[in-house]
């Protein structure tokens, strides 16, 4: 299947692409125009992939709609007189990607281990190549 046929057959779409060359600018009006009249597009990846004024109007055109945002594009969150704040269908929240309750504490203490790792030259247990980081969102 193509990324056409997910949003003409899918009731949610939720964007977890890599940020690379190849997927920049990659979901546009094409895509959200064959979104059903009560769709949702959650978008918790990376925002450089969707032509934010193209959901923008897509959302103004279809109020059924729904866009859950976890991430913008240029910046986060999104730049002050941006219309994401004025519209009844969008859902902003900042980019936590759902993180909730202790989690927090749980990413911080992962990250002073790992910090530990590296100032000690040893391998942490999360290490990220610049090759994985090519595929990851």
């Amino acid at each position: 299947k193509d990324l056409d046929w997910i949003f003409e057959n899918c009731n949610v779409v939720s964007n977890h692409l890599a940020n690379n060359d190849q997927t920049k600018g990659m979901i546009t009006k094409k895509q959200f125009d064959k979104m059903g009249d009560h769709a949702v597009f959650i978008n918790t990846g990376r925002a450089a992939q969707t032509v934010e004024e193209d959901l923008i109007q897509m959302l103004k055109d279809k109020p059924g709609r729904l866009a859950i945002l976890d991430v913008t594009d240029p910046i986060e969150p999104p730049v002050e007189n941006s219309e994401l704040y004025t519209l009844d269908n969008v859902i902003l929240s900042p980019h936590i990607c759902g993180s909730t309750g202790n989690e927090v504490q749980r990413l911080a203490a992962y990250m002073i281990d790992e910090s530990k790792c590296f100032l000690n030259n040893t391998n942490g247990k999360y290490n990220v190549t610049l090759e994985m980081l090519k595929t990851m969102a």
